[in-house]
């Protein structure tokens, strides 16, 4: 799992989450099912606090996969704003030493938390 861009999509577990709710999506399960069934598979193997970050990408990676559809649910929406406040995926930014990164990602997640506010409007 890693991370090559400091953009939402830009990791491999958004990536998957995304892909993996528009495959449900087309399948025909409804935004209720497709939700449960990606959260399910990809939260199952993580803790809230030990795994935060990755936490944080599952639901940066859905809530914007929703908005995409024009189908954003109001759990998610809460969930990805409360993990962006938390800071929850910046770690791994801080760590890398590179101070432009970490802005610009720290940037990325404030424009989403905007649109995901919007969005409840």
């Amino acid at each position: 799992m890693g991370a090559w861009g400091t953009g939402i999509f830009d990791n491999d577990t958004t990536c998957d989450v995304r892909d993996d709710f528009y495959e449900l999506l087309e399948e025909g399960l409804s935004v209720e099912e497709a939700t449960k069934e990606v959260l399910n598979t990809h939260l199952k193997d993580q803790d809230d606090e030990d795994d935060l970050e990755v936490v944080s990408w599952i639901y940066t990676g859905l809530a914007t996969a929703q908005l995409e559809k024009n189908l954003l649910q109001e759990e998610v929406r809460v969930k990805a704003i409360e993990l962006i406040d938390k800071g929850a995926d910046l770690e791994l930014w801080a760590e890398s030493g590179e101070d432009e990164d970490f802005e610009e990602r720290k940037k990325v997640l404030n424009e989403l938390k905007s649109k995901l506010i919007e969005a409840n409007k």
